[in-house]
């Protein structure tokens, strides 16, 4: 049974998907880089692994010469700003260290650190990297886009996987990916261009999450590195994580990631009111939890911690819950954290109302308030149609 502890909006840039438009992105950060490749093909690698345990990406030839772009960054960014400074005659610094990253067969994960202020955005950055990236993808002479051809290979790159402790914060340990390639004196400069057109590699634009809490950046490591798990848990149960769209529940129609099977149960709304006393608090999150074990199902957007709560603890003892979201899916939608375990298992089913683009974002009061009460009217009407 549960027993609760005692009681004691930043809007998104829509021209590069940034989380803030009030962060200054020449200033220093942590970032969580995605970029995903044009209409989502799985050219960088290919999943293998005979359990979830060992679900690791093979690099494609393409996926490794991403990698090599992606190690040659604060090279080529520091190399850049000494030509600048030679030639203006001003200082000009770009010190730049790379903390983890993930390969995946349709997308990129790397995580970037900016540790001084620079001169150039980080778009301007993360652009440069997507060109070299493209002009691989196009078979282009790696000479067009080499730092220095005559001399680069004396000074080869580290491997992808080869992030010096002691050049990152005091709580990130090295990476321990393995090395996945040799090392190539092939960079990629910012602004490079070639004469004729380019086949897309990547989607307009990039996602990034900026660190902005403590304990944020070991988060966005573990989210990094299970990557390969979660793909192949939605490959293993793929009917679960197909998004269906206009799922029909009374006056309502949602879209849908899970069991949908689950809304022919009866359901239980669990919706901790702040007046509650600690003994209502604690009876009713009891009540909700002995619901579900006589087959009712759990439904609530469990945005409380003690809504939050209720939902682990039914986890925990392999109960069914659904979860409303204020988000729209979009068709690649990943359930964030656990949950998709869950919804791989069959006990969780998301639903949405909200259509559009998916939008990283807080949720609001009203937001809150609208979740709850189609909670409480969807149980009404389950008990009515039983």
């Amino acid at each position: 049974m549960i027993t609760p502890p005692h009681p004691n909006d930043s809007r998104p840039v829509p021209q590069m998907h940034q989380r803030s438009i009030h962060h200054d992105y020449h200033g220093r950060g942590i970032y969580l880089i995605t970029l995903c490749t044009e209409g989502r093909q799985p050219l960088l690698g290919t999943l293998v692994g005979a359990s979830l345990d060992e679900a690791a990406i093979v690099p494609t030839a393409l996926g490794h010469e991403v990698l090599r772009c992606w190690e040659q960054i604060p090279e080529v960014q520091r190399q850049l700003a000494a030509e600048k400074a030679a030639k203006t005659g001003q200082p000009c610094e770009r010190d730049i260290t790379l903390l983890d990253y993930q390969l995946m067969p349709d997308h990129f994960h790397g995580i970037i650190f900016v540790r001084k202020d620079m001169d150039i955005a980080l778009g301007d950055i993360i652009r440069g990297f997507m060109v070299g990236c493209t002009k691989a993808f196009n078979g282009r002479d790696p000479r067009e886009y080499a730092l220095h051809p005559t001399t680069a290979s004396s000074q080869p790159a580290s491997s992808p996987s080869s992030h010096p402790a002691s050049s990152q914060p005091a709580s990130q340990p090295a990476s321990s990916h393995p090395a996945t390639s040799p090392p190539s004196p092939v960079g990629c400069r910012a602004y490079s261009r070639g004469t004729s057109p380019l086949r897309p590699l990547w989607e307009k634009g990039y996602h990034d999450r900026l660190l902005l809490h403590e304990g944020q950046l070991q988060n966005m490591i573990d989210y990094v590195r299970d990557n390969p798990r979660r793909l192949m848990l939605r490959r293993q149960h793929r009917e679960l994580f197909i998004v269906q769209r206009h799922v029909r529940y009374a006056r309502w129609s949602f879209s849908a990631i899970g069991q949908v099977q689950l809304l022919d149960a009866r359901l239980v709304a669990v919706h901790v009111r702040r007046h509650f006393t600690d003994e209502q608090r604690r009876n009713y999150m009891n009540s909700c939890i002995l619901a579900a074990r006589r087959g009712a199902v759990l439904i609530s957007p469990f945005i409380s911690e003690h809504e939050k709560r209720v939902r682990d603890e039914a986890f925990r003892e392999g109960l069914f819950c659904i979860q409303l979201c204020a988000e729209p899916f979009s068709d690649y939608h990943k359930p964030a954290g656990e949950l998709i375990v869950h919804c791989s298992s069959g006990h969780l089913l998301l639903l949405t109302l909200v259509t559009g683009n998916a939008q990283e974002r807080r949720i609001t009061r009203d937001e809150c308030t609208s979740l709850n009460a189609v909670a409480e009217s969807m149980a009404r009407q389950s008990n009515e149609n039983i």
